[in-house]
């Protein structure tokens, strides 16, 4: 088994791109990156290693604006990600699914977990940024959250682009993500879920999680707190591999879903 690349159309003027393993039958791990992040990145490949090793079918992908996978960043909204990664997964239907998100993906991952499109046989969400773009613009001044709904889009820095370059994100963005939040209001999965946060992330506070392991309810649930981990949790891949091995279906036990 080795890992081979896949697109498909996820909605209209949309091709996601990514990379596979499978065998066929069994369950499917998926990999979902952060925002601005790909599916190239240190924790992915470790993650496709790993599957490769074990044995598992596994499948990484890059959403819509990222990567190498195609759309404009202005355009998209949290249920335009959403659609890619159940696209993505309906391939593998009706399989059982471990999802394993990062940041805005373990937001989606659990987004996921709640459809009635896939089924989901255990998450693993690292550093989770749930409901982080309702916060994100919570913290804007209100001249700066008038001048986005005005204009339709803000400009902001590029961290990774050449000194002066900016990204922007449409207004769109903002007002789908509240049809997404996770936190305010009750929320059941039906399968299990870890959770992994550093105590020196300086994205997103480790309290959120706390906050989220509270507030969820699942058959089985717990927090696992990386001592000087940061939001990258790069240091902290072997756990991160002994937690999915840890969720991972096995023959003998019986796979509930997330629907």
């Amino acid at each position: 088994m080795h890992e081979t690349a896949f697109s498909l159309t996820s909605r209209p003027g949309i091709t996601i791109r990514g990379q596979a393993l499978d065998s066929g039958s069994g369950p499917v791990g998926l990999f979902l990156h952060g925002f601005r992040s790909h599916c190239a990145g240190e924790k992915s490949s470790a993650l496709a290693a790993h599957a490769l090793a074990r044995g598992y079918s596994w499948a990484r992908f890059d959403l819509a604006a990222h990567g190498d996978s195609t759309g404009a960043l202005e355009g998209q909204t949290v249920s335009g990600w959403l659609e890619d990664a159940l696209a993505v997964a309906e391939r593998y239907a009706p399989r059982p699914l471990v999802i394993v998100g990062s940041s805005l993906g373990a937001w989606l991952a659990v987004l996921m977990a709640r459809s009635a499109r896939v089924r989901v046989a255990g998450l693993v969400l690292l550093a989770p940024a749930f409901n982080f773009l309702q916060g994100y613009y919570a913290g804007l001044s209100e001249d700066l959250r008038r001048q986005w709904r005005a204009d339709g889009y803000l400009a902001l820095p590029d961290p990774y682009g050449p000194p002066g370059t900016v990204y922007r994100l449409g207004y769109r963005l903002i007002e789908d993500a509240g049809r997404h939040d996770v936190l305010s209001q009750p929320l059941a999965l039906p399968c299990p879920l870890v959770m992994i946060h550093g105590d020196r992330d300086d994205v997103v506070p480790l309290t959120a999680s706390e906050d989220f392991l509270r507030h969820v309810e699942a058959p089985a649930k717990r927090l696992a707190v990386i001592p000087g981990g940061d939001h990258r949790l790069t240091a902290a891949i072997p756990r991160i591999l002994a937690e999915v091995d840890a969720v991972w279906p096995r023959a003998d036990l019986r796979v509930g879903a997330c629907a």
